[in-house]
């Protein structure tokens, strides 16, 4: 329900009224948006995507079946900031927060945005990574003539390890553990090899979604995707067009259809066939997902089975993973960092220098029963904005949330 409501709040401001004073030029970014194109992950609320200009002076968000909001860019000391007075983006690296009317949900970049797509092929198999966190596959099957088409999202999930999961239109979930020398290994033993080039499986989807007409043509929001892409001019868009203005009860309505689509360059599909439109309708809820491992601070919330509190929140332990393989963080009294090994095995820190300031007894004991609980850590599950750090025998030793802000 928060969700739903969540999303109602976002979908339902007023527009803003306009005052006429030109605002100041934006600064050169502390840290610009991870890509072009991100789809943001948001546990607990509704994902969305967004298109940051060339010049980064203005972002749009889209949510499936919802009009595009645009946001100019703001000055900010750290990271970016968009913001048009009632909505707010503001991020650093690979982490969002979306603010409406006072409420936040806390959001991750799917992917990797900003790299060029990656292609896995096997002797039935060619799978397509793109950097927005969508991926497209072709796969011969048994009993069918042609390959089959699937598309949906993919993430790197850590459960023990990480994993590259995909979730598609076939409801199925498939796991594969990314092994060195560019190749993927599914649970039952398929090695998909990377390929030198990237393939963008260019066929004819059976896609559904919610479709709108627009002042400059129309958006059709596909379910597995959670993409939103223009409907280019031309095929079946004058059935799908035409059927949709017969049902719409107003010109701001999504309604949820079946076609038969090409995608064409980055942002638009091409309607091949008409199939049906659903009044009632709706793409199916996705399902739940958890806070990136990585470019999430997390805040220490039990250790070894006992809550922990404190009167200062400057004095609770922390800890971030980059990308990089290194990991940063304090003890609630001082500094350290290192680095850190995730693989389909498990979860490995290997810490480096701290600070070493005195601390207070309670800080100190804290410190050292930290810093123990941390090295004995071998593996990593996150459910929902939870992060918990197990050692080899499967005990928690930590348990993290995911700020919120």
């Amino acid at each position: 329900m928060k969700a739903l409501a969540l999303l109602l709040l976002l979908v339902a401001a007023p527009a803003l009224a306009q005052t006429g004073t030109t605002p100041p030029a934006p600064q050169p970014f502390p840290s610009p948006p991870p890509g072009l194109d991100v789809m943001y992950i948001c546990p607990g609320g509704p994902d969305f995507a967004a298109h940051f200009t060339n010049d980064g002076d203005l972002a749009t968000l889209r949510m499936p079946g919802q009009p595009d909001i645009e946001l100019p860019r703001q000055n900010t000391n750290t990271g970016f900031l968009y913001t048009d007075g009632y909505y707010e983006l503001r991020g650093r690296a690979r982490e969002a927060t979306l603010t409406a009317a006072g409420r936040s949900m806390r959001c991750h970049a799917a992917g990797r945005p900003g790299e060029p797509p990656r292609t896995f092929a096997g002797p039935n198999t060619t799978l397509t990574l793109f950097p927005d966190g969508t991926f497209r596959l072709r796969e011969k099957r048994e009993n069918t003539a042609e390959p089959v088409l699937d598309l949906g999202q993919w993430a790197q999930e850590v459960d023990g390890g990480v994993r590259l999961v995909l979730r598609g239109s076939d409801a199925t979930r498939r796991a594969f553990r990314e092994v060195g020398g560019g190749k993927l290994i599914d649970d039952k033993g398929v090695e998909l090899t990377q390929a030198t080039t990237p393939d963008l499986i260019d066929g004819k989807f059976r896609l559904s979604g919610m479709y709108r007409d627009a002042q400059d043509g129309g958006l059709f929001a596909e379910c597995f995707t959670g993409r939103t892409y223009g409907v280019v001019p031309g095929g079946a868009e004058p059935d799908l067009e035409r059927a949709w203005v017969q049902a719409t009860p107003s010109r701001e309505a999504s309604l949820y259809v079946e076609v038969v689509g090409k995608f064409i360059d980055r942002n638009g599909v091409e309607i091949e066939e008409f199939l049906s439109l659903k009044p009632d309708g709706a793409c199916p809820s996705p399902a739940p997902r958890g806070a990136a491992l990585r470019d999430t601070e997390w805040r220490l919330i039990e250790i070894d089975g006992e809550k922990v509190s404190f009167d200062d929140w400057r004095r609770r332990p922390q800890l971030r993973l980059d990308d990089e393989g290194r990991f940063s963080g304090s003890t609630g009294c001082n500094s350290l960092g290192g680095t850190y090994e995730l693989n389909p095995d498990g979860l490995r820190f290997v810490p480096g220098p701290m600070t070493l300031m005195a601390c207070p007894p309670p800080a100190l004991t804290m410190e050292r029963r930290f810093i123990d609980a941390l090295d004995a850590v071998r593996s990593a599950q996150i459910a929902s904005t939870v992060l918990d750090l197990n050692d080899a025998t499967g005990k928690r030793r930590l348990r993290f949330e995911a700020r919120s802000r």
